[in-house]
């Protein structure tokens, strides 16, 4: 994913601290520098935030590519209510956004209230336990470990793609001017979000065409001011963990967050544990998207922030801005255009006779390896270094303590 997500060699040092962070053990250490194994790799960004050196570039768009567009918009993620507590500190972030050369803000909570409806409709006579999957990593871990699961997923694209279709339309229409002529931009508050505009997951192509990092946005102090924004006043509660339950009332959900919390939930709905439960509400991050890796605040302090940003705003007016907006977008504009599959990825070998001699050959190594995942040779746990030999990535010589012995 070097167009993407890059790591610098002359700063690795092989320290093995993302590799231990990585959920899906998609990270090697390879002669002393980290390796990713992008087919397993889910776009968590935990290897990011763990990197003390940092050795991890994520490359976004340039604002140079503003200038092919007739009209700019810039779709703010919901991650920004963890940063403001009022109008007037959100009108500077406007103010902020516009003078890197958009026309225009189109704000994210517009997109979750009305998705509120379009999920309580869809579940309301529905018995199976399904799974919010606005969160593109835990999509990715479904497609990965659990992929009998993928029809629990509901079928509604990201809130930040129905964005994309939404401004696109409404601002053609303002500005009587094609849609190809509208370039929308997503200001990017996780890796999960970013990867999953540049390689679009659910559908053949994004209909976002540039991603900005959020922490490269707002590098410097935000000034208040008047700046007239719009912004929903239920939608912004999607900020945080627990935003469903929060605005329905509804006892029939669970929120999770965290990635390996939510590896745990979702086994024990594979293993058909859990009773009882409607919805499953689930964050790749801590908090939720203001817990993003690209996100600027602590995301206990952010939780506390959007909070304080919702008991401000009034109702009322959240509905005029929504009814501006409802019938714009036909019910399958709401909805992924492909569907999603399996990632295998797992695989030994593509031949169940191979795989099955790999997998023999993984369990005799593993006898006589000392099982105490020390990550000394530069794989995650010493069943990954297994399999790294059978697969001839290393040599049994990796391990320091059979050495030892």
């Amino acid at each position: 994913m070097k167009h993407l997500v890059d790591i610098h060699g002359e700063r690795c040092i092989g320290c093995t601290r993302c590799m231990r962070a990585c959920p899906t053990e998609a990270i090697r250490i390879i002669d002393d520098k980290a390796h990713l194994l992008k087919e397993r790799c889910i776009f968590c960004g935990n290897c990011i935030v763990n990197c003390h050196k940092n050795a991890y570039k994520v490359y976004s768009d340039s604002f140079a590519n503003l200038s092919q567009n007739k009209i700019n918009v810039a779709i703010l993620p919901l991650a920004v209510y963890g940063m403001t507590i009022n109008k007037e500190e959100l009108g500077g972030v406007y103010k902020t956004i516009m003078n890197f050369g958009f026309d225009e803000i189109f704000d994210l909570s517009i997109v979750t209230e009305m998705l509120i409806e379009k999920i309580e409709s869809f579940i309301r006579n529905r018995k199976d336990t399904y799974i919010i999957s606005q969160c593109p990593t835990v999509v990715r871990l479904i497609q990965l470990k659990y992929p009998q699961l993928l029809p629990n997923l509901l079928p509604f694209d990201f809130p930040f793609e129905v964005a994309a279709k939404l401004s696109k339309k409404v601002l053609s229409k303002k500005y009587n001017i094609n849609e190809d002529d509208v370039g929308v931009s997503y200001i990017s508050e996780c890796l999960s979000n970013f990867i999953a505009i540049k390689e679009a997951l659910g559908k053949e192509n994004s209909h976002i065409d540039n991603v900005f990092l959020f922490n490269d946005i707002f590098r410097n102090s935000i000034d208040k001011d008047k700046t007239v924004v719009e912004v929903v006043k239920k939608g912004i509660q999607f900020a945080k963990v627990g935003a469903f339950k929060h605005i329905t009332n509804n006892n029939d959900v669970l929120a999770v967050d965290g990635i390996k919390q939510v590896d745990e939930i979702l086994e024990k709905i594979y293993l058909n544990r859990l009773k009882n439960v409607k919805l499953i509400e689930a964050y790749s991050c801590i908090g939720g998207c203001v817990g993003g890796n690209f996100a600027l605040e602590n995301p206990f302090v952010a939780k506390w922030k959007v909070n304080q940003f919702y008991d401000k705003l009034d109702d009322s007016l959240s509905s005029l801005i929504i009814a501006k907006y409802k019938t714009e977008l036909i019910d399958d504009e709401w909805l992924f255009t492909e569907n999603l599959k399996e990632i295998a990825s797992f695989k030994l070998s593509n031949n169940i006779d191979q795989s099955l001699i790999k997998l023999n050959k993984i369990n005799q190594i593993l006898k006589d390896l000392p099982n105490i995942d020390c990550c000394a040779c530069g794989s995650p746990s010493c069943r990954a270094f297994a399999e790294d030999v059978v697969n001839e990535v290393k040599t049994l010589n990796g391990c320091f303590i059979l050495g030892k012995e």
